[in-house]
């Protein structure tokens, strides 16, 4: 028999290998289990709100504040509101056809080939919550200002993480210029991560400049539309309103052949209704509205359901995410996607709680378990903070929810292989399965999940060797892992010229600053 290796013992990444081979699952991907998907509501209610949102785009509309983006969609069979400046408003006819053409194509090929992006589904890619303006210090434990550095980090310790899939920027660099923000953010991804990575632009100069960085990467703008290595989104401000440079950042991507997600995210109460089936419609129509102006370009382009709502605390006035309605209209969404047979992005592993706690860690693992049992096929928010402050521990300590998340996933197995009614017979009354061969060997196979981190100790032991709280057992695993693990390295050719895109970007974004 082969010696039993502790992952607690190996190195970070190591260790993930060796977990991925006990629980017989590839290193891409939480594998779904197709036979046990929660369903929070009827079909009959998806049906329901799906019509509430074709009433919703062919009475009320959607505002689209480009007027390229308006002409696009008349020309393509739409019409003008008739009392509203700028709302377009959209047959039930051109809403359903425009569903029917939805590509199934869904692949975000990345970097590093090996992490390439399949949504087949059958598994599941968590990814890294993206853009707070803080971060938790990792020496100090308090919220300060993110820096340029801190986004080499969150990257590079992504690029590590086995349940992290996406390269977004956990955290915004506040130490540099608004205008090249984007640009050096996704410099620091590209140069701390393989993985496909996935931001925002806020304007089409931005989208020009992206490309010919990536285009660095690829060999030129032509094998970057073969295989495109980023991707972007945005979010319309609700209600139903898609401003000018949404619009125009939106057709310059899949102008591009670069996949864009339409991320809308109404308010329950502030720009949503305060009814969670309402703000559902709303979000759907809104989702709709973005993927018909997509296709006034193409329909060939990977396109993700990417709903989001939030709900308003009655009390405060506060954005909750941490809360039982959270997840339940994440699983709702995850409904929503399948009718269309689109790939589901939700909203996951969030907590409203502002320190380390009993709290915090019930609200993280209900609101991602939760649509991950509905079958969602990504979920954000790995890393993800308090207040606008992200972490590093946090990305550790989210990844391991995710691998225990994945066991529960897969369940119960149960055949006659492994009801083992022999091996019972055997052991007989009063035996012992220890010494079984069968018992390791079901260990090996991960019928049983070990974790690299919790604590499992005895009290006793505990109380011996001492206890260490769980976010300091993270940071250490954060800087043991930021000093071992390197990400698959840039060619120096394809840095210089990414570097030299970013010099020429920066003198036309601050000319005259």
């Amino acid at each position: 028999m082969a010696e039993y290796v502790d992952p607690s013992q190996e190195p970070i990444c190591k260790a993930y290998a060796i977990q991925a081979a006990m629980e017989d699952q590839p290193m891409k991907g939480i594998k779904l289990n197709p036979n046990s998907r929660l369903r929070v509501l009827t079909d009959d209610q998806v049906d329901t709100i799906h019509d509430a949102s074709l009433r919703i785009l062919e009475k009320t509309g959607i505002r689209y504040d480009s007027e390229d983006a308006r002409k696009r969609l008349l020309n393509a069979g739409a019409a003008a509101h008739p009392t509203r400046k700028g709302v377009i408003i959209f047959p039930r006819s051109m809403v359903e056809d425009s569903i029917g053409k939805i590509s199934q194509r869904n692949v975000f090929p990345a970097r590093d080939r090996r992490w390439d992006v399949e949504y087949d589904g059958e598994h599941m890619f968590p990814y890294a919550g993206g853009g707070d303006p803080k971060i938790i210090d990792l020496e100090t434990g308090r919220p300060r200002p993110s820096t340029y550095r801190d986004v080499e980090m969150a990257a590079r310790l992504g690029d590590a993480l086995e349940n992290n899939h996406f390269a977004s920027s956990l955290v915004m660099a506040n130490d540099v210029p608004p205008e090249i923000l984007v640009l050096k953010t996704m410099e620091a991804t590209m140069k701390n991560s393989g993985k496909t990575a996935a931001g925002y632009a806020p304007n089409t100069e931005t989208v020009d400049h992206l490309v010919k960085m990536w285009a660095c990467v690829s060999g030129g703008t032509e094998e970057l539309r073969k295989r495109p290595l980023f991707s972007l989104g945005g979010s319309p401000s609700s209600p139903l309103t898609f401003g000018e440079h949404n619009c125009e950042v939106l057709l310059r991507s899949v102008e591009y052949g670069i996949p864009f997600t339409v991320l809308p995210c109404p308010i329950c109460g502030e720009t949503g209704p305060m009814s969670l089936g309402g703000a559902l419609a709303q979000q759907n129509a809104e989702q709709l509205g973005g993927i018909m102006l997509m296709q006034t370009v193409t329909t060939s382009l990977p396109t993700i359901y990417s709903g989001r709502v939030c709900i308003m605390d009655p009390r405060s006035g506060r954005d909750l995410w941490g809360i039982p309605e959270e997840a339940l209209v994440s699983a709702a969404i995850v409904q929503l996607a399948r009718k269309y047979k689109m790939v589901s992005d939700t909203n996951g592993m969030a907590s409203d709680i502002t320190r380390w706690d009993m709290q915090m860690g019930y609200e993280q693992m209900m609101t991602a378990l939760i649509p991950a049992l509905a079958g969602a096929e990504s979920i954000s928010g790995l890393g993800s903070g308090w207040e606008g402050a992200s972490s590093l521990e946090m990305m550790v300590v989210n990844n391991e929810v995710f691998s225990d998340i994945s066991r529960i996933i897969r369940g119960v197995q149960v055949d006659e292989l492994r009801l083992e009614t022999e091996l019972i017979d055997k052991v007989g009354h009063m035996g012992s399965f220890l010494g079984e061969r069968h018992t390791m060997d079901t260990i090996r196979k991960g019928e049983v999940r070990i974790s690299s981190l919790w604590d499992r100790r005895s009290s006793e032991k505990a109380a011996k060797e001492g206890f260490k709280p769980i976010q300091d057992t993270a940071k250490d695993v954060v800087r043991k892992t930021l000093h071992e693990h390197r990400p698959e390295p840039l060619d120096r050719s394809v840095a210089r010229g990414i570097e030299q895109v970013v010099k020429e970007a920066t003198k036309t974004f601050l000319r005259g600053l």
